[in-house]
């Protein structure tokens, strides 16, 4: 994978990095933000070739960031992870233009394979739909 940069939105520095150390090995650089303020200036910065956005944040909803890539980004896939999931949430995240949406605790093999759809999306031009 060449110049694979994920955005990780996480208020919590343990689940950052977790994922940044499950997807290190697959050459994918995590570059890590606790807010939906971190995340958008992020966003702004570089390009990037998926996020993966916790649903609960100190400055907002994952939604809203979802929310904002589709509208900004529309390109970039984007996948919500949750310890507060429900049915509607995930469905309200799908809506936005969300790609998948994952309770925590996650498997880290769900995580590798949320990974591989995201850059599969991102390559394909398909993101959005």
């Amino acid at each position: 994978m060449d110049d694979c940069n994920a955005l990780i939105v996480d208020d919590e520095a343990d689940i950052r990095e977790l994922i940044e150390m499950t997807l290190s090995p697959l050459g994918v650089t995590c570059l890590p933000a606790e807010t939906l303020g971190e995340a958008r200036a992020l966003l702004k910065r570089q390009p990037l070739s998926f996020c993966i956005t916790d649903l609960r944040l100190p400055d907002g909803s994952g939604l809203e960031l979802v929310a904002h890539i589709q509208k900004h980004y529309p390109n970039l896939p984007v996948a919500v992870i949750t310890a507060h999931g429900n049915v509607e949430s995930a469905v309200e995240a799908l809506k936005l233009g969300a790609f998948d949406f994952v309770s925590k605790p996650f498997e880290l093999a769900a995580l590798r394979n949320m990974v591989t759809t995201a850059l599969r999306l991102n390559r394909n031009g398909a993101a959005g739909i």
